[in-house]
């Protein structure tokens, strides 16, 4: 495992960018050190290529990351990283060990897994925080995807995207980082406002009935765990509470033994799970 500082470059290249043209400084100093990367990065997203990157880039202003820039001078992101990863290590053991790109992009999420030449990575989005409070949390949770993809792999398809799948995914992932961070209050593990999570615990029952009456949906993954349903009164997220209540009623029913087994290299969390409810 490395940690992989590329906000570095691209901050090399904001401060020469203006002297040799922002698209040829941006190539020279950011893109073409760590194209490995960002072409694992830009196959997620559809419908733009390198003409729409490079115009993307000559709009840049220093200015438009003056809080960023703050923001790592105040909180060192490498050393969040590393004292993350450590936590997760003592809860899943990985081998191998996912790279982690820190980096600055605008066509990027908050944090995501991938590949990265053939192993396994994930990548943080800088310039998607407005501080750091939940970096931590983030990299924990995108490591537990991380260990998803190599420990269950019989279990898990990568391919397949049903509401199901999802569920077990975020299920697991909530657990593990409430496990490695166990102060944390639950609605940020969940990424949601506490009256969104309250709204959640009185509206219970119907949000488990509806995504108990079709597992098999793929289009129900967008609206739970995305933008939700405002037609349908569905706030945007609650698939993650939907979620730890579904993965943790299955772990509760079955127990340690019969849980492990499906899912092997998550015994501590199973242990956190099932010792707090």
């Amino acid at each position: 495992m490395s940690i992989k500082a590329l906000y570095l470059d691209f901050f090399r290249f904001l401060d020469q960018g203006s002297e040799e043209g922002k698209w040829k400084a941006y190539r020279n100093i950011y893109l073409n050190p760590h194209k490995g990367f960002f072409d694992a990065h830009w196959a997620f997203f559809e419908g733009f290529d390198l003409t729409q990157i490079a115009e993307r880039v000559e709009k840049i202003k220093k200015e438009d990351y003056g809080h960023l820039h703050s923001l790592i001078l105040e909180e060192d992101p490498i050393g969040l990283a590393k004292g993350t990863v450590e936590k997760c290590r003592s809860l899943v053991s990985l081998n191998p060990e996912p790279d982690i790109y820190l980096f600055v992009g605008f066509f990027s999420a908050d944090g995501k897994t991938l590949e990265v030449q053939g192993r396994p990575a994930i990548a943080l989005g800088l310039e998607r925080f407005r501080d750091f409070k939940d970096l931590p949390l983030l990299l924990a949770h995108e490591y537990c995807h991380c260990a998803e993809r190599i420990l269950l792999k019989g279990v898990l398809s990568r391919e397949e995207n049903t509401l199901l799948t999802a569920i077990i995914r975020e299920g697991l992932a909530v657990f593990f980082t409430e496990a490695a961070y166990p102060q944390i209050p639950l609605y940020r593990h969940l990424f949601i406002t506490p009256e969104r999570l309250q709204w959640c615990k009185e509206n219970r029952e119907a949000i488990l009935d509806l995504a108990g009456g079709d597992l098999t949906s793929e289009k129900l993954v967008s609206v739970l765990f995305g933008s939700g349903d405002p037609e349908a009164g569905l706030p945007p997220r609650i698939g993650y509470f939907l979620a730890r209540e579904m993965v943790g009623q299955c772990l509760t029913r079955q127990g340690r033994r019969e849980v492990a087994e499906v899912f092997p290299g998550f015994e501590k969390i199973f242990e956190s799970i099932l010792d707090n409810r």
